[in-house]
């Protein structure tokens, strides 16, 4: 409880957050799940296409405040 409580905790937290949120979109849209042979290339493909649809959600926050 102590642990968890803490501020470093919770910083921690966000961060898995930030890196686990890739590779669940990954599994669920970027068919990660199914893949055997060529991981190496497929990931690195599928992180490339996350992080455009990251982009374009970013850009288009920024339109809105900025």
């Amino acid at each position: 409880d102590r642990v968890a409580a803490s501020e470093g905790y919770a910083i921690s937290q966000q961060k898995r957050k930030r890196v686990e949120q890739p590779f669940g979109w990954g599994k669920r849209v970027g068919g990660l799940r199914q893949v055997m042979a060529k991981v190496d290339q497929i990931l690195m493909l599928v992180m490339s296409a996350y992080n455009l649809t990251r982009m374009r959600t970013l850009g288009q926050l920024r339109l809105q405040t900025g």
